[in-house]
């Protein structure tokens, strides 16, 4: 995750969100915690987490834990990955 944070979308997501006390496959799951985050697409309290197999894209869900998309590290919108997460759920 350290790499990611040195990437201009990577810092903004660091100074934009905070961690929180969840993990999914070994990782921090994020939450937004403004609106900095519009241009990618993300609301506030969002949760965000690095794909734990992979490590190549955020899965990002809803407040209430539905899954919204998948982000490729530079922000853009990985829509086949999207396509097939759709319908889970963030516990």
């Amino acid at each position: 995750m350290d790499e990611f944070f040195v990437t201009d979308f990577g810092f903004d997501f660091k100074t934009n969100t905070s961690k929180t006390k969840k993990r999914v496959d070994g990782q921090n799951v994020y939450k937004v915690g403004n609106k900095n985050l519009k241009e990618y697409g993300l609301k506030n309290g969002d949760q965000i987490y690095l794909d734990g197999l992979h490590k190549d894209h955020l899965e990002v869900f809803n407040s209430n834990g539905r899954f919204q998309k998948v982000l490729n590290l530079d922000g853009s919108i990985n829509v086949e990955k999207t396509a097939k997460g759709m319908g889970r759920v963030l516990k």
